[in-house]
C-alpha cells in the first residue's frame, strides 16, 4: 500500500524545535554537502543513516520539506509544501564538482548540451547523459563503467546527481513516495 504524503500536512509532521532538528541531522555529511547559496526553499527535517547488515555500505537518506512558491516567487502557506527524499554519499575519494543530469527530447534536438568539458558521443551507452566536471580527469575516474551502468539504468529521468569532493548528492525532484525512496535508496547502494 502507498502513502498518499499529499494528505499530510508537513508543518505538522515536521514540529520539531532547533535543538530536535539539530539532533536528527547530527552526523549526518550535510553541513559539508551543502553550500552559502543553497535553496532557501528546500531545507532537510529527518536524516536516516542506512547500512547493510556486513557494513559494506552506508548512505544517508533526507526527508526535505520543499516550500511552495506563487508564480511571481513569493513564498505560500505551509499547505502547498511537499515533501521529497534525497540521499547523500561518502565516497572514498576526492572528485571535485561533478554534476550529471539526462538529456531532455528536447535537448538532444537542439544539441545544446554538446559544448560541455565531458562528451560522451562516441560512448553510444552513454550519450543521452550530460556531464559537467571541474576536472576531466577526476570525471572520468568518476565514472567507472560499474556506476555509468547504475546511472543509465535509473528508471526516473528526472534525477539530479550531484558530486561535491567526495560527497555524492542523488535525489528525484519529485513528491515523496515509496517507489521514490526506493529508488533513491537502490541507486545509492550501487553506486
Amino acid at each position: 500500500m502507498e502513502l498518499d504524503f499529499r494528505k499530510l500536512h508537513s508543518a505538522k509532521l515536521f514540529d520539531f524545535s532547533k535543538g530536535e532538528e539539530e539532533l536528527i541531522m547530527e552526523d549526518s555529511p550535510y553541513d559539508k554537502f551543502k553550500t552559502d547559496d543553497e535553496n532557501p526553499l528546500i531545507s532537510p527535517k529527518i536524516c536516516y543513516y542506512i547500512m547493510d547488515r556486513d557494513e559494506q555500505f552506508s548512505f544517508y537518506l533526507f526527508i526535505v520539506s520543499k516550500k511552495g512558491t506563487t508564480a511571481k516567487g513569493a513564498r505560500t502557506t505551509s499547505e502547498y509544501d511537499s515533501l521529497q527524499i534525497w540521499g547523500l554519499k561518502i565516497l572514498n575519494e576526492n572528485f571535485g564538482f561533478i554534476s550529471i543530469n539526462k538529456k531532455k527530447l528536447a535537448d538532444k534536438i537542439a544539441g545544446i548540451f554538446n559544448s560541455f568539458n565531458i562528451n560522451f558521443n562516441q560512448d553510444s551507452g552513454f550519450k543521452d547523459f550530460y556531464v559537467l566536471g571541474s576536472d576531466p580527469y577526476k570525471t572520468l575516474a568518476f565514472l567507472t563503467s560499474n556506476r555509468k551502468k547504475a546511472i543509465k539504468e535509473i528508471p526516473d529521468d528526472d534525477f539530479s546527481l550531484t558530486v561535491k569532493n567526495d560527497l555524492l548528492s542523488f535525489g528525484l525532484p519529485k513528491d515523496l513516495s515509496v517507489n521514490n525512496a526506493l529508488i533513491t535508496a537502490a541507486f545509492l547502494k550501487e553506486i
